[in-house]
């Protein structure tokens, strides 16, 4: 049987570590200490047992008086201070006011939290209040709990003790599996919120309750081993609370544990009788007051621009002092601190009547932005099929301009050349014939260039001049640069290649050739004289026809320097296709931002329909620099970068620069929407719309972050005339 009005102290031990756990967590220093509000549902499943089988006749009235003084009353004491306190701080921006704190009084605000997508575990403080879940889940719990309690008396009675122990028993293993199975599919946040999921820790505590109304405790009359095992479980529930984060593997399974663990801590903790220390008790009476005050006190010093570690001595000092004010105004009669407090909770609760309810204008711009979401995901499958597309027509363009060396031979073996010469050409011509099989040559003894031009004319007539020719005339006789036009006259636009000549009989014609070369872009010069100098054995005693040796090096002397001429021309065409291409990919833009940029894609997706929009709701440096890399993995050419982030991201100035410093190669433009951006590089372009926003209030929407729709057109307006876009 339960023990009427004992005071356990290691109760108090129990309730002092797990309240320090809890605000160890919420200020960021401890990985698991979530863990604790666990211990804490069982405690009150407990001794809310305790309380009803300690009482002769259950009074609802009464029960419900005394819930309302303990729980309930310092709840509304603390929204209403709360309230009250940050209406004084103008930077803070509370659009949730009125919605979250109407859910804190009616007991709801477990479910506000899953409905508005709140994450408890996210350490970044959007709320005073976020904490208040677990009060919203007790409230319900203490509401309904005298019911259960009589539900159980009567199952006893009506069938046996153990029966309605397994009724208690079975509620808990469902409720368990419940939490655990949404844990594990993923829902995390439905399983950590809604009060069936977390009733098994309630439930746990009111089975071991009436475990010990009906049969006796546990009881081991040795005091060291009870020592020993509380203590035991003591440092695994400590363990738990430093390793297990939210993000571990063990996170659903370690809940149900902790759970069981605090069982037993109770179970041993009724036969542990030990002392103390003041500091303790002191905590275990406090433990209510400051779980409601430290989340308001931390999210009003977040604001302060302080030290962090200041910041968590400051968080500390003003939840324990506060604790014991509340605390001694509720336990003593000291009327003119009871006024004072009375006082800051009605001007909270005036402050909370007059609040507008923004829950229609944050609901509409959420939906905005998840539609603008949903539409760069589409807009990038899209992007990236298109760049694959790109990418195999410009492989396929680039493919047809082959290089390979083999292939282009064949093409230049199988040209349609008209050959036209003086006796070298006559002497060549089998050679030439072997490595052109396709093509017409012509060649006369004594030929000058003008009876060259006769040929080159009449074959034009006939049709059988080629698109390619080939000249060996220049060795015979005279021809000025007149004359020489006058075949060029009649060659047109035709590629032209033509040999230089060894010891022709006026010297002056290597250096017109030159001089014609230059004039006519179409005129190629084969060197054949160098490499007769090189050669002397290709060239016969005269100084002037090829040897039977020179026959053939003067055949693949043409080949090469036309397929050389070729090769030249298909990598020049080649380059140009990339350079192109090259061009048309650094021309393109690909946006980076947070939330502000959702609100602007569908202009800017107009205006730039093949740029990439790379968002995140909230960046850090990491994730940036991770979204960055991931983007331009690939890149091969650097394009432009442009950044439109607003006062919300959680990256300073000198982190930005430095991660900026990775991407040189980029034409890098960051638009300062609210004059939070002070960096000095001459590589950044910064895109000023702080002075456009400052000008006219109407840009900005209802939280002072995101823009209203004419603050948008007015941002794409600045953007595209920065971009110079018309």
């Amino acid at each position: 049987m339960i023990s009427k009005k004992v005071h356990y102290k290691s109760f108090d031990l129990i309730r002092a570590i797990c309240c320090l756990m809890i605000l160890l967590y919420h200020l960021g220093l401890l990985k698991g200490g979530y863990l604790s509000v666990c211990t804490f549902f069982v405690l009150s499943g407990y001794l809310a047992v305790t309380s009803l089988s300690n009482k002769k006749e259950i009074s609802l009235k009464k029960y419900y008086i005394s819930r309302f003084k303990k729980i309930y009353l310092p709840l509304i004491i603390v929204t209403f201070i709360s309230i009250s306190v940050i209406s004084f701080i103008p930077n803070i921006k509370w659009l949730n006011l009125k919605p979250e704190t109407t859910s804190v009084l009616f007991g709801y605000n477990n479910y506000w939290q899953l409905n508005a997508n709140l994450d408890y575990f996210v350490r970044h403080i959007s709320s005073p209040f976020i904490h208040f879940w677990y009060i919203a889940i007790l409230i319900q719990f203490e509401v309904l709990f005298p019911f259960i309690y009589l539900a159980i008396e009567k199952i006893s009675k009506k069938t046996s003790k153990l029966i309605s122990l397994l009724v208690l028993l079975l509620i808990s293993i469902i409720s368990s599996v419940f939490f655990y199975k949404l844990v594990k599919n993923g829902n995390v946040m439905y399983g950590y919120y809604s009060t069936f999921a977390r009733l098994y820790s309630l439930m746990v505590g009111v089975f071991l309750g009436f475990l010990h109304k009906y049969y006796r405790p546990l009881i081991i009359n040795n005091h060291k081993t009870i020592s020993l095992l509380f203590n035991f479980y003591m440092i695994v529930l400590i363990l738990f609370n430093i390793f297990i984060g939210v993000n571990s593997s063990f996170f659903g399974i370690s809940m149900i544990v902790i759970t069981l663990i605090s069982m037993r801590l109770i179970d041993y903790g009724i036969n542990y009788h030990i002392k103390t220390k003041k500091v303790i008790n002191l905590l275990s009476i406090l433990s209510y007051e400051i779980y409601l005050i430290q989340y308001p006190v931390i999210f009003i010093v977040q604001n302060i621009n302080i030290p962090s570690f200041i910041r968590i001595i400051l968080v500390f000092i003003i939840t324990f002092v506060l604790s014991c004010i509340m605390h001694l105004s509720r336990q003593n009669k000291k009327y003119i601190l009871k006024i004072f407090i009375l006082i800051l909770a009605l001007f909270g609760f005036y402050k909370y009547i007059i609040a507008k309810d923004y829950t229609k204008d944050i609901k509409a711009l959420e939906n905005q932005l998840n539609e603008n979401r949903e539409l760069i995901l589409k807009k990038q499958k899209e992007i990236k099929a298109n760049r694959e597309k790109e990418n195999e027509e410009m492989n396929a363009v680039l493919s047809g301009l082959t290089t390979d060396e083999e292939k282009l031979k064949e093409t230049v073996r199988n040209l349609r050349i008209t050959g036209v010469g003086d006796s070298i050409m006559e002497m060549t011509v089998r050679d030439l014939y072997k490595v052109f099989p396709n093509s017409y040559f012509d060649g006369l003894i004594n030929r000058t260039e003008r009876q060259a031009n006769n040929v080159l004319a009449e074959l034009k007539s006939n049709n059988m001049l080629s698109d390619v020719v080939l000249l060996n005339v220049g060795t015979n006789g005279q021809c000025n640069q007149k004359c020489k036009d006058s075949i060029m006259e009649t060659l047109g636009n035709r590629r032209v290649y033509w040999l230089n000549a060894t010891n022709p009989d006026y010297p002056t014609f290597n250096p017109s050739l030159e001089e014609a070369a230059k004039r006519y872009s179409n005129i190629h010069i084969i060197d054949w004289v160098s490499v007769a100098s090189a050669h002397p054995e290709y060239i016969t005693h005269d100084g002037v026809h090829p040897s039977v040796k020179g026959c053939k090096a003067y055949a693949e002397v043409v080949f090469n320097y036309i397929y050389q001429d070729y090769l030249k021309e298909a990598n020049k065409e080649k380059e140009q296709k990339i350079e192109e291409y090259a061009a048309k990919e650094k021309s393109k833009v690909t946006f980076i931002g947070n939330e502000v940029l959702l609100g602007i894609y569908n202009d800017l997706s107009n205006r730039f329909n093949n740029s990439d929009f790379i968002t995140d709701k909230e960046y850090s440096y990491t994730s940036l620099k991770k979204n960055i890399d991931e983007k331009i993995k690939n890149d091969k050419y650097p394009s432009n970068l442009v950044f439109i982030i607003d006062k919300s991201i959680k990256i300073d100035d000198k982190e930005l620069e430095k991660l900026l410093e990775d991407y040189e190669e980029y034409k890098i433009y960051i638009v300062n929407i609210f004059n939070n951006i002070k960096i000095n590089n001459e590589n950044i372009n910064i895109i000023d719309f702080s002075n456009n926003l400052n000008s006219n209030k109407n840009y900005l929407s209802v939280d002072d972050i995101h823009l209203t729709d004419k603050g948008n057109k007015e941002l794409v307006k600045v953007v595209l005339e920065s971009l110079k876009i018309d």
